[in-house]
């Protein structure tokens, strides 16, 4: 998806989407880190890059759709070529190391971004960014 303007209170919008979605359970396919990364580039730019990935419920389903061609691709596919993670800027989507794991987040400034995980949403420092994409 390349030509994504941000709306012009993108930071207002992503301030709330993130308020909001603060308290949400982890749920596959509607509260998990993929979902989570698109809801915040659709709350900024009101395009939705999930779209082709939305209609999963269960982790079986989800890592069957995405363990190939992987979270990195899925999101180069959806929002155009990586960068390097320390040149994100806030409400870029991010992807993060946790534990094993790789997850997609949205980098929220300098030191955190936030990714949904099975207890819900979590800061991660953002030196455990391994990737980035403009949105």
């Amino acid at each position: 998806m390349s030509g994504l303007q941000r709306f012009e209170d993108w930071p207002e919008r992503l301030h709330a989407f993130v308020a909001a979605r603060s308290a949400t359970p982890f749920a596959w396919g509607m509260h998990d880190c993929c979902i989570f990364a698109a809801d915040a580039v659709l709350a900024v730019t009101g395009q939705d890059p999930g779209a082709p990935w939305r209609g999963y419920s269960t982790a079986r389903v989800a890592v069957r759709r995405m363990r190939e061609p992987g979270l990195p691709a899925i999101a180069s596919a959806a929002l155009g070529e990586p960068i390097a993670a320390p040149l994100a800027w806030r409400g870029d989507v991010v992807a993060v190391r946790l534990g094993r794991r790789i997850a997609l987040g949205v980098c929220l400034g300098d030191v955190a971004t936030v990714a949904a995980t099975p207890t819900g949403v979590a800061m991660v420092p953002m030196i455990a960014a391994t990737a980035a994409w403009r949105v």
